[in-house]
């Protein structure tokens, strides 16, 4: 489904297979399961993650291997587009 200048308020809001543009989130919790997702030039304020299914799975997987702040610095290093280095032994 496509949302355009809408304001999400309150509640839970599933990403998954939607896009949304130009779109404010504001204190909500975003329920991501890996699914198709566009955002594009929306307004995020206080907000929480809720993780689903297999990419819940896999981040709970990936905690395990790496613990806390090696997952934390690979994260950050991805949305920076800096090399994993955090998987690096």
């Amino acid at each position: 489904m496509d949302y355009v200048d809408q304001v999400f308020e309150g509640g839970t809001v599933s990403l998954d297979g939607n896009n949304y543009t130009r779109c404010t989130f504001r204190n909500v919790i975003l329920k991501y399961a890996g699914g198709p997702l566009e955002m594009d030039a929306c307004t995020m304020e206080r907000f929480a993650f809720q993780f689903d299914g297999d990419l819940a799975r896999g981040l709970h997987s990936l905690h395990q291997i790496l613990g806390t702040e090696r997952m934390l610095t690979m994260l950050r290093n991805r949305a920076e587009g800096r090399p994993d280095a955090a998987t690096q032994p």
